[in-house]
């Protein structure tokens, strides 16, 4: 489920939403601050970083962006 906010950010963005599902799904690398969870993976070159929560048994996305510094991103 995509926030409202989600939906404008990654139209914006020209992020596709099988995309952002996919992040999340099959990540490279998965963090957590508190109830937030960020997914980030590899895509094309950059990196797709999909920030969401757990509410009951859905998944909602609040946001979700792309970036070219993949090491910053995904180094341990």
């Amino acid at each position: 489920m995509f926030t409202l906010h989600a939906l404008e950010r990654i139209k914006h963005r020209k992020i596709n939403r099988d995309e952002v599902a996919a992040c999340i799904i099959n990540p490279d690398k998965i963090e957590r601050a508190g109830e937030i969870m960020r997914a980030i993976r590899k895509i094309n070159g950059q990196v797709l970083v999909a920030y969401y929560r757990h509410e009951d048994e859905n998944i909602i996305i609040i946001t979700a962006y792309k970036s070219s510094r993949i090491h910053e991103y995904l180094r341990q």
